[in-house]
Formats: structure tokens, sequence, C-alpha cells
């Protein structure tokens, strides 16, 4: 029996048959940054949508900025 199949079948008693050796650095630290782009990118847009949205409260364009007057005339 060769060392491979002896530390084969110890691994598997401890573990399973479904032992997944760890991926390789790489990959991982690309998964990892494009979910923290993806993340920052996620919050700038939700706080950019806040500040639009609070924004144009704040400078309504339908309100009158001062009272309107109004001429009443009567009738004839």
């Amino acid at each position: 029996m060769d060392p491979d199949e002896l530390i084969r079948r110890k691994l598997d008693a401890v573990v399973g048959e479904s032992f997944n050796p760890p991926r390789k650095l790489r990959p991982t630290l690309l998964k990892w940054g494009g979910a923290a782009i993806l993340a920052v990118a996620t919050a700038a847009a939700i706080v950019a949508i806040i500040h639009a949205n609070l924004h144009l409260r704040e400078s309504d364009v339908h309100a009158p900025k001062k009272p309107v007057p109004i001429n009443i005339v009567p009738a004839r």
C-alpha cells in the first residue's frame, strides 16, 4: 500500500469522502475583493438615492417661495 492511499484512508475516516483541499490564494482574494467592491458600490448608491430624495424635498420647485398676491375682482 502506498503512502498516499494510507493518508487518503485516514482522511476519509476522519473527514469523510467530501474533503476539499483549501483553494489557492489568488481566486479567494479576487472573490473577496469583488465582494468588497460590490458592497461599497451598493452603499454609495443607497446614500446617493437618499441624498437626492432629501435634496428634492428641501428645494421643491412646485412650492411657492413667497406668498402669491391674488386680486379679487368684484362681479359686475
